[in-house]
């Protein structure tokens, strides 16, 4: 399963009729079922931290909706840590929702730009939505990052091949994969009663992020 919000009927059936199961993409030794992934809010701090450590204080972002998606409320969160561990008011954050498109990305993305004072950077909740935050960039003229700095999360294909390249979050994708089919694969076998396994994920600093215009 991705993720641990969900309904408590879906946990209720699993466990009655013995179904091994685990979460993939979070990780949380706290809760059950055990989890194969990272802490989103870490790594969306760390992410955060960099981009106030080169200037911003300006921060918007472009989330996935949060309601029933744990992933995205955490990765929230995270930018709100690092904002307040610095000193800023976490709910200054402009934060707009919307679903996991390219076009709701640039939607999105628009609607920040038309603000005044408009924020001089755009976190972004994953990659795809900062493609579309760099697409609409393009269509407005704004020269990134000279006037605005972007961020995305994940690291798919998509952030290096891009103009500018993103500066973005690595999550070793594959790596999680395997190690969260070999946990249930044992689980299924009785070698293993679930165990939670935490991957590690890693700051890829590259063109679209750079310090706010004076």
């Amino acid at each position: 399963m991705i993720g641990h919000a969900r309904d408590a009927e879906v946990y209720a059936y699993l466990e009655k009729h013995q179904i091994p199961s685990l979460v993939a993409w979070s990780y949380d030794p706290h809760m059950h079922p055990p989890s194969v992934g990272f802490g989103n809010a870490a790594a969306m701090d760390e992410l955060a931290q960099s981009v106030i450590s080169v200037g911003h204080r300006r921060i918007a972002m472009i989330s996935g909706i949060t309601q029933g998606n744990d992933r995205a409320q955490a990765r929230v969160e995270g930018v709100r840590k690092a904002m307040a561990d610095n000193g800023l008011d976490a709910n200054a954050l402009t934060l707009i929702e919307t679903s996991y498109e390219i076009d709701k990305g640039a939607e999105a993305f628009g609607q920040l730009m038309a603000l005044s004072p408009r924020p001089t950077v755009v976190m972004c909740g994953n990659d795809v939505l900062a493609v579309g935050a760099l697409r609409q960039a393009e269509k407005l003229g704004i020269q990134i990052p000279e006037q605005v700095s972007v961020t995305g999360f994940d690291d798919i294909e998509l952030a290096e091949i891009v103009t500018p390249a993103l500066t973005t979050v690595h999550v070793p994708h594959r790596e999680m994969g395997r190690k969260a089919a070999r946990e249930l694969i044992a689980m299924v076998e009785g070698k293993s009663e679930g165990r939670s396994l935490c991957i590690d994920t890693r700051l890829v600093n590259r063109g679209s992020l750079a310090k706010p215009p004076c």
